[in-house]
């Protein structure tokens, strides 16, 4: 099985040397176009003998003709292991690249793993090449252990998950009949598995028999098998309670120990968002983050910025939002084919298109490409994401395209929630738009009886106020009025500013025009709170029709602080001196003074000690 993953290819790691034992126990080279005198590998040679600094003896190593030596294999590996600690990837695959030419083809396993990890973020169609030939080496369980996840994650990202899956339930098994049995191992092995399966559309329905099969013995995995419960109930006739119970016993303060379990744990997370159970989701993700140093694992660092990002977005703090996606998106694409950069570019997209950054958005949409990841659900996300951005622009065809396209991918994946995608109330309002009706309101309807059934005031306040705008008249100013009433206990300022505008609306075409510029007006500071400067023009443009002069006013809240401003109002809010910012910022104490003077004004505050509440309290 092995020999057929292997057979799908990668670039060759360059040719090996001809070698034979020496009489001395040594490897000696038999052939050599370089043989004599090397400049560079006796420049290397001594630099090692000293213990001198190891980029400058791998700089020399890369320059000389492979000669089968062990000692050279060596030296490469160990600078490999400094440029991983440092960050810089690419000189690790280097450095392990020609040090598996300095080796014979045999007795390299344990390097061959070394460069399929290497090359696994950025090039994993040869990851998988090496990966495969390590473990036709490797036979102590431990070493393969360290081998098989990163070759099944490979393996995804390179459209190939029924491998991936076969390889992990094939190693699992392994593992299960070796004495003693690794328990714990095969629990990881075949939670992988149900992972990979869950973004396989042909295998979506056969899930609950899957995650029957998972045998946790530990509190960490039992939260496992609950977080893939929660991540298939969210799509499934069920209340936002039930999930959200599920999600809840899902999320251990402790950080997850590994990839895998921190996949798990962020499938939790999302559907504990979509149970509009928002504080709780916060509480989770601080918890994590002070348990968790920054510099650990990457996959903890992605939860983290996911979970801020959806937070943000949801209760109107689109300044902090945007900051959270860039920082997701950065992790997420780090790893080549990453089946979540859909996700985390739809939440970019949709606080661009918010924020009036439409031109912004356009180089992220070419970023990703539907030929690699349109089969997978995270893509229905995107289609929504671009409708809105769309509607923007103006573009109502293309946009109602994209959003019965969302649609029909929600229905088919089982993910078909209005509190996880409100894609038949923007699909409906657009119908509106192009005069169609009958089509706006029977959409709109139905998302209502949806959102009924699942309970939560977000969700549901949104689709409430799709029905009245349709509806209008008495009836319509009745079910405006109770959306803005749930958004407003939901939290979700941004939602609820979207509610009030249109319901001032309603009140002046009922003839209340008083209280309709009152109502309007609410709406307008709510927007400019949120940074939403679509919204915000939309209210001014309504304001100016119902007889109000809205002015201009200068731009308040965390939204108006510029980015040097936030940098230092963060830092200053985790307690740092004026110094010590200008240190950390390499700016002038000065600056800072004038950057915290700007920055109080238009968060409307007077000290330092008030900065902490306004501002995401997220490490940088």
């Amino acid at each position: 099985m092995i020999a057929d993953i292997a057979a799908g290819g990668a670039e060759h790691i360059g040719p090996t040397p001809t070698v034979r034992p020496s009489d001395r126990g040594g490897i000696i080279r038999t052939s050599d176009p370089h043989d004599g005198p090397c400049p560079h590998y006796r420049a290397a040679r001594l630099l090692h003998d000293k213990d001198g600094p190891l980029e400058e003896v791998a700089g020399h190593l890369l320059a000389a003709a492979p000669a089968g030596r062990a000692w050279v294999a060596g030296a490469l590996r160990a600078a490999a292991r400094l440029a991983t600690a440092r960050g810089d990837a690419e000189s690790a695959v280097t450095y392990l690249r020609r040090a598996v030419r300095e080796l014979p083809a045999s007795g390299r396993g344990a390097l061959l793993a070394d460069l399929g990890r290497a090359e696994a973020p950025a090039h994993p169609a040869a990851a998988v090449r090496h990966l495969c030939a390590s473990l036709d080496e490797l036979t102590a369980p431990r070493a393969r252990l360290e081998v098989v996840p990163v070759l099944a994650d490979a393996l995804v990202r390179g459209q190939r998950g029924c491998q991936a899956g076969e390889l992990l339930e094939r190693e699992a098994s392994l593992l299960a009949a070796a004495e003693p049995p690794r328990n714990g191992a095969v629990f990881g092995l075949r939670l992988h598995r149900a992972l990979i399966e869950l973004n396989d559309l042909n295998k979506r329905p056969w899930m609950g028999e899957r995650l029957a099969e998972l045998t946790p013995a530990g509190d960490g995995e039992r939260r496992a098998v609950r977080a893939l419960h929660a991540a298939l109930a969210v799509g499934s006739p069920a209340d936002a309670a039930a999930v959200a119970a599920y999600a809840r016993d899902a999320l251990d303060p402790a950080p997850p120990h590994d990839a895998v379990f921190a996949s798990a744990t962020g499938l939790a997370a999302l559907a504990l968002v979509w149970c509009d159970r928002l504080e709780e989701t916060t509480a989770f993700l601080d918890r994590l983050s002070e348990q968790t140093p920054w510099h650990d694992s990457a996959p903890v660092r992605t939860l983290l910025a996911m979970g801020r990002h959806e937070v943000a977005y949801r209760t109107g703090r689109l300044h902090a939002a945007l900051d959270a996606g860039r920082r997701w998106l950065g992790l997420t694409s780090a790893r080549r084919g990453n089946a979540m950069v859909p996700l985390a570019v739809a939440g970019l997209l949709r606080v661009l298109a918010e924020t009036g950054r439409s031109e912004e958005a356009e180089p992220l949409l070419r970023s990703v490409g539907s030929d690699r990841y349109g089969t997978l659900w995270q893509w229905a996300h995107l289609l929504e994401a671009r409708a809105r951005l769309r509607l923007v622009q103006g573009d109502l065809p293309r946009a109602l395209e994209d959003l019965q396209e969302c649609g029909r991918r929600q229905i088919a994946w089982q993910r078909d929630n209005p509190a996880i995608l409100p894609w038949r109330s923007v699909a409906a309002l657009t119908h509106r738009a192009l005069g169609r009706p009958g089509q706006a309101t029977r959409l709109a309807h139905q998302e209502l009886e949806q959102t009924q059934g699942w309970g939560t005031p977000r969700a549901l306040g949104i689709s409430l106020r799709t029905v009245g705008m349709i509806t209008r008249g008495r009836a319509g100013l009745k079910t405006l009025e109770d959306s803005v009433g749930l958004l407003e206990e939901a939290g979700a300022t941004l939602e609820q500013a979207r509610s009030l505008v249109e319901y001032g609306t309603l009140r002046w075409e009922a003839g209340h025009g008083r209280v309709a510029r009152e109502v309007t007006m609410r709406g307008l500071v709510l927007a400019r709170q949120c940074g939403a400067t679509g919204l915000a023009d939309l209210a001014r443009e309504r304001l100016r029709a119902f007889g109000a002069r809205p002015r201009r006013t200068q731009a308040v809240g965390v939204s108006a602080l510029t980015a040097s401003e936030h940098r230092v109002a963060q830092l200053a809010a985790r307690g740092l001196t004026n110094r010590e910012i200008a240190e950390t910022l390499f700016i002038t104490q000065r600056t800072v003074e004038n950057h915290l003077t700007s920055g109080f004004r238009k968060l409307g505050i007077t000290g330092r000690r008030q900065l902490a509440p306004l501002l995401d309290r997220e490490r940088p």
